[in-house]
């Protein structure tokens, strides 16, 4: 391999790591989007999110032939710049870790999220239909809970005109 190879590895592994930087940004601004319920701007960032892990994925398959290479066969133009392109290849692994530990966060969030608009959802249906049922009730004639009818006697007893009262009867 020539030293130019080298330097082209250093190139995409720098590459790599501005993606990632960049995929780690939108990550933490996702967290917080999910947080905040702002489902528009979450969208917008997504389409963002996902033009730069096709960069991400452009670059990992030109990173492809040199993963297949051992790394002591690579001339480097000096010992510094393979101690630095190793060190951000270090750096991209852990943000790599990072940027997937985000992921299953923030998908955990919108899982919890789902779960608690269906609950909402579920509840607001449920009201719903018992409001139908109680106002399909209200309208049945002589029907509902506080309607006993103007002519309908209550508890089986016979109207009485209380204005003249029967002192006299033994009852």
């Amino acid at each position: 391999m020539t030293q130019y190879d080298s330097e082209k590895l250093a190139d995409l592994i720098g590459e790599r790591h501005a993606c990632l930087v960049k995929l780690h940004e939108l990550g933490r601004k996702q967290s917080e989007l999910i947080a905040a319920g702002e489902m528009g701007a979450l969208l917008r960032l997504l389409s963002a999110k996902n033009q730069w892990l096709a960069a991400m994925q452009t670059v990992e398959g030109e990173l492809a032939p040199y993963q297949r290479q051992a790394p002591e066969q690579r001339a480097w133009a000096s010992p510094e710049a393979r101690k630095q392109c190793a060190a951000q290849a270090e750096q991209c692994r852990k943000l790599l870790d990072k940027v997937m530990q985000m992921e299953q966060e923030n998908e955990q969030q919108m899982i919890q999220r789902r779960d608690r608009v269906a609950t909402q959802l579920q509840t607001a249906h449920l009201a719903g239909k018992a409001r139908g049922a109680y106002q399909a009730q209200q309208k049945k004639p002589g029907k509902g809970p506080h309607f006993a009818g103007a002519h309908t006697p209550v508890s089986g007893l016979a109207p009485q005109d209380h204005s003249q009262l029967d002192i006299h009867s033994d009852a």
